[in-house]
């Protein structure tokens, strides 16, 4: 799987968690298994500078996939918050940069 597929794969799965995280549901585990998964091949995917940010990232998910895992609402909400954080700060500091 290449990068582009893989980074795509990825934005599906988290749009989906995150509909299901702030329409007040728990995001379904299979959905949240496979996002944990794209988010460490993503991280093994990563390069130079934003490495630090796709491990930062990936530990997100995997703390997300535990939360769910746990059935604990207010936490799952809380890392998907954080991921959109950790995604719209890397996107301006690299994803930006790259199209500059």
């Amino acid at each position: 799987m290449n990068f582009a597929s893989t980074k795509q794969d990825l934005e599906k799965a988290f749009e989906e968690i995150k509909a299901n995280a702030f329409g007040g549901e728990l995001p379904s585990l299979e959905t949240v298994n496979l996002f944990a998964r794209l988010s460490q091949r993503f991280l093994q995917m990563a390069q130079g500078a934003w490495v630090g940010e796709a491990e930062d990232f990936s530990h997100l998910a995997s703390q997300l996939l535990s939360a769910c895992k746990k059935g604990d609402m207010e936490g799952s909400v809380m890392i998907v918050e954080s991921l959109e954080e950790a995604r719209t700060y890397c996107h301006r500091m690299y994803k930006d940069q790259a199209s500059s």
